[in-house]
């Protein structure tokens, strides 16, 4: 038997393996994975499967976003599972921290009564001869709560910020707070409209069989928060996010699949729940 020679044994190397998403995470962070695992599960991911954890790490990351300051939230999806949303924080991270970004600008228009009519973004590049000019329209973006009634301007500038960014520098996999409520609310009415489903009847409640009931487990977590079920009720029809939700009593009352949806992103339910019903 030949035994390799000294030269021989250093050229061979062990193959080099990429730390996982949650290790790079905890790196930056510089916390231990495993505490940070935990601790993602108990507050901002909270009920969040272990491969949508993973996914939403996965987009953090990509971005270099932290959760913990809100800059990056799960949302409950329609059909299942849970969105990466960025909030406006967020975005402007993403924004000023391009190589190659130089300056943004944004101008408004209104209409003929003084009312913001649009919101114009210029965002400049350093390597391109041109500006990107994105325009967003305040009857396109406005949602009835409350930030867009009392702060029309901020709100539309915030939206079109999101959108020229993309746009600018094409993040994607990713969606603004507003963008998700609005693709919920179309997939939502197109599934339960009375015009398509013409003798559909609410989805019975079906608790498991074990443990809290969805429905009980959403109670506590917005009476604790300091919510009602009036608020969620408000909040969840006008956002579109529940529907027919002034034809539910109580919490009792909601179907399972959209107490189970709100619970697994709960961190994006209090949010909006606090912006619309304590601005």
């Amino acid at each position: 038997m030949t035994t390799p020679n000294k030269e021989t044994a250093l050229a061979v190397k062990k193959p080099e393996t990429k730390p996982s998403a949650l290790n790079m995470m905890a790196a930056r962070m510089s916390v231990e994975p495993a505490k940070l695992f935990e601790t993602l599960k108990a507050t901002v991911f909270k009920n969040a499967t272990n491969e949508e954890l993973l996914a939403l790490t996965v987009v953090a990351n990509e971005y270099d976003l932290n959760p913990f300051l809100k800059e990056i939230y799960a949302f409950p999806a329609k059909g299942g599972g849970i969105t990466p949303i960025v909030s406006v924080d967020g975005w402007n991270k993403m924004l000023i921290r391009q190589p190659d970004f130089d300056g943004i600008e944004f101008a408004f228009t209104d209409d003929e009564a003084g009312n913001v009519h649009s919101c114009t973004a210029t965002i400049y590049t350093k390597t391109r001869s041109r500006p990107m000019i994105i325009t967003e329209y305040f009857a396109e973006c406005q949602r009835n709560t409350d930030n867009w009634k009392n702060m029309p301007r901020r709100m539309l500038r915030n939206r079109t910020l999101c959108q020229a960014s993309r746009m600018a520098f094409g993040f994607s996999g990713i969606k603004h707070e507003d963008e998700a409520l609005d693709i919920e609310a179309t997939v939502t009415s197109a599934e339960t409209s009375p015009k398509a489903l013409p003798n559909a009847a609410p989805p019975a409640v079906v608790p498991p069989a074990e443990g809290k009931t969805p429905q009980a487990e959403l109670e506590t977590l917005l009476v604790t928060a300091g919510f009602t079920y009036d608020q969620l009720a408000k909040w969840g029809e006008t956002q579109g996010v529940i529907p027919d939700a002034s034809s539910f009593g109580s919490f009792s009352e909601l179907p399972t699949d959209v107490c189970r949806r709100l619970l697994r992103a709960q961190t994006g339910l209090l949010k909006g729940l606090e912006t619309t019903t304590k601005a």
